[in-house]
């Protein structure tokens, strides 16, 4: 895992860029404390990398690299675990190669099969990759999103990096925030790709990679579809095709221990990272080191079931408990952790375990993908049932109470419902459902009960806090297949690279952690895709046919219970703990200096939620956490 970083200026003044590309690769020490460099060429093109060694450890790893006949020069960040295939298939053409890691045989598979040398690879990468004979910079990103990879583009000159910090030292651009994509946060807490809060910064959509050339925009190119992947269904009986993923499972598991370092793995005690743990047990000959966070809430703790998984598969294992105070005070640091607005708050025991790992091991194994994969996720089921009901309600009716809707004011139904002594939460509750209803009709398609399920701030909430509500997604429905299978899509291409895999890869390599995510294998993603539905969300549940597989290992009643995942007691922190810098971040006069919220509509929010409308605490941190990002990234931000 490294921190890559770079720019491409035919013809502009390369001189600033190439001063500024030191302090752009120091940015990104984090991610790479064990080396790094840059490397500045006559066409306008100069690249720099930060090291995290972990495969060939020696000074034959050290990037920028250049390829053996000088055509291409090239920046990696990830592992390419296949690369020993690759390197013996390349033998036959001829390429004799010096080291033992990856990054010389992905140079030498450019060399040979061009471009579409990313087509063999089995990984996770960002690749910034100059070919000096056609004067193309290539930026690919890896099919998942695993790795993170934006760029900047003002007309004349790319520049790029693994985070927007690194974006940020070079000085010859002004950062304009895209508003667009702050609606895009405030409604699900993210951004997710092609967007960055930045009007002038793209990120690499997954499966695509970018090419500039002298004279050109940069054109996006798709090199991996799943819809094209997996278009035919797969065939055959139960049995067979569980024992097919099974192999395939325990493949990709392997993959993952690739490594001249320590190996852990996260193990929170849920389906995904016990059947993890479980395969990886079976093909180990030494105890895996595991890790797992617990609360000091009982009714969040699920540490006490990770040590039981643990114990029954013989694990060396680690566990912590989150103390109040050390999860404050990372709140606190929370925009120097994202240099993007993000509100996901399971991203500080991410952050925990990932410091408890690195004390231990270099790399360690995440179990993120399953609920994308096999329909795992319980807001799936809320979507059905409210599907099912609106179902049996006419047409008429719909059309009707849509029409009445929107002369509702939700001010007004407020006051009236204060005057009538309604405590905050009662009120909140009833204003939000009306906006909700709003949402979704008259139509009330799959798309909008979906979309209007997992937003935050609804589009006519962002409306009145930031003056625009456009909408800044496409909703489900441009997926094929069931309400299931086009939720599970939707999630896949938004929620998973946008939310998930960025908060991983940010907390691990804030602590220079390599997290690696062996459910995101791309032939798994496709087998997962193209299985029967009944599979996938069967008699089992969600997850069915990878239950299936777990219960031969791991006792049912070990693992049987309800998701929980890495919850935080919101808001009794923002009632409590954190309540001065509620306060402070956003107090009135704050947020009317800054521009970039509606001063009333925050203080009836913060209000209403001291007055006790709990409801509100995930809108209340969704501001808290932009607040702090611009406190530590807003300055210079225009509008």
């Amino acid at each position: 895992m490294c921190g890559i970083t770079g720019f491409f200026s035919p013809g502009g003044d390369t001189g600033s860029l190439a001063r500024d590309l030191p302090a752009a690769v120091a940015s990104l020490a984090h991610r790479g404390p064990d080396d790094g460099g840059v490397w500045v060429n006559g066409c306008g093109v100069g690249l720099g990398h930060r090291r995290l060694s972990i495969i060939d450890l020696s000074q034959r790893g050290h990037q920028p690299m250049r390829s053996k006949d000088g055509r291409f020069a090239m920046v990696f960040n990830g592992e390419i675990y296949n690369f020993d295939d690759i390197r013996k298939s390349l033998a036959g053409f001829g390429h004799a190669l010096d080291g033992a890691g990856d990054s010389e045989v992905i140079l030498a598979a450019f060399q040979q099969w061009g471009p579409s040398a990313v087509d063999r690879f089995i990984g996770m990468f960002a690749i910034g990759l100059w070919d000096e004979q056609a004067r193309v910079l290539h930026l690919i990103r890896d099919r998942a999103g695993v790795k993170p990879l934006y760029y900047g583009w003002d007309g004349t000159t790319l520049w790029f990096g693994s985070e927007l910090k690194a974006l940020r030292a070079f000085h010859h651009w002004k950062p304009q925030l895209d508003r667009q994509s702050l609606g895009e946060f405030l409604q699900y807490g993210y951004i997710c790709p092609p967007r960055s809060i930045y009007a002038q910064v793209r990120s690499v959509p997954p499966g695509c990679r970018v090419e500039s050339k002298a004279g050109d925009t940069p054109r996006v190119v798709a090199y991996w579809n799943l819809l094209e992947k997996t278009s035919q269904p797969l065939s055959g009986d139960d049995a067979a095709l569980e024992a097919e993923l099974e192999a395939l499972l325990t493949d990709a598991f392997r993959y993952r221990l690739v490594s001249d370092v320590p190996v852990g793995v996260f193990l929170s005690g849920g389906v995904d990272s016990s059947l993890v743990t479980a395969l990886l047990a079976r093909e180990s000959s030494q105890p895996l080191r595991t890790f797992t966070i617990g609360f000091k809430d009982d009714f969040r703790d699920e540490s006490q079931w990770a040590r039981k998984v643990a114990a029954h598969l013989g694990t060396s294992h680690t566990e912590y408990i989150l103390e109040v105070k050390e999860a404050m005070e990372m709140a606190r640091n929370w925009g120097s952790l994202f240099d993007e607005p993000f509100a996901d708050a399971s991203g500080l025991p991410t952050l925990l375990v990932s410091k408890l790992a690195r004390a231990e091991v270099k790399v360690a194994l995440s179990a993120d993908g399953g609920d994308e994969l096999f329909m795992g996720y319980s807001v799936y089921d809320d979507v059905l049932q409210r599907l099912e009901t609106l179902a049996r309600v006419p047409a008429w009716v719909k059309s009707a109470s849509a029409h009445s809707l929107s002369y509702a004011r939700v001010d007004a139904v407020d006051g009236a419902l204060s005057r009538l002594g309604g405590s905050a939460a009662a009120r909140g509750m009833v204003t939000r459902r009306i906006r909700r209803a709003r949402a979704v009709m008259p139509d009330a398609s799959m798309a909008r009960v979906y979309d209007a399920a997992i937003s935050y701030w609804l589009p006519e909430e962002v409306a009145e806090i930031t003056g625009d509500g456009s909408p800044p997604r496409q909703l489900a429905d441009r997926y094929p297949g069931t309400a299931l299978e086009r939720m599970c899509l939707w999630d896949f291409h938004n929620y998973l690279p946008g939310d998930v895999l960025t908060k991983v890869d940010r907390t691990t390599m804030a602590v220079s952690l390599e997290g690696r995510e062996p459910m995101l294998d791309h032939r798994l993603i496709e087998f997962a895709f193209r299985l029967p539905a009944h599979l996938r969300r069967g008699e089992l549940g969600p997850k069915h046919i990878l239950k299936k597989i777990l219960y031969r290992h791991v006792p049912r009643a070990l693992v049987d219970r309800p998701k929980q995942g890495f919850a935080v007691p919101l808001e009794r922190w923002l009632r409590e703990d954190l309540r001065d810098l509620v306060n402070d971040y956003l107090s009135e006069e704050r947020i009317r200096r800054a521009g970039v919220f509606d001063p009333g509509v925050v203080r009836r929010l913060v209000g209403g939620f001291y007055d006790g409308n709990g409801r509100a605490a995930e809108q209340l941190w969704f501001l808290l956490s932009f607040e702090l990002w611009r406190e530590k990234w807003g300055a210079g931000v225009g509008e």
